[in-house]
């Protein structure tokens, strides 16, 4: 009895040792863009839409965005009173 133990659990650590090398089939190759297919839920073009990737968004996407909107509100800061400069950049 105790041999048939050793033998299973020989074979289940064999299973798992192959199957972490990939051998024992593989998984398609992930695509760089994940992009799911959006749905026009008629919230316009104001909303920004970043490629999905493996641990969320794609940082550089998202700083751009985030870059944008600090150049509007620069902006509109200007247009609602000329006198007063624009909102200081936070530092990093």
């Amino acid at each position: 009895m105790t041999w048939l133990f050793a033998v299973v659990a020989i074979l289940v650590v064999t299973g798992a040792f192959l199957a972490s090398l990939g051998l024992m089939g593989q998984l398609p190759e992930a695509e760089p863009d994940l992009r799911p297919d959006r749905i026009d839920d008629g919230a316009g073009p104001g909303v920004p839409e970043f490629d999905v990737v493996v641990r969320g968004y794609r940082m550089d996407e998202v700083d751009a965005e985030l870059e944008r909107l600090q150049q509007e509100v620069d902006r509109l800061s200007r247009l609602n009173d000329p006198a007063s400069p624009p909102f200081p950049h936070p530092s990093p």
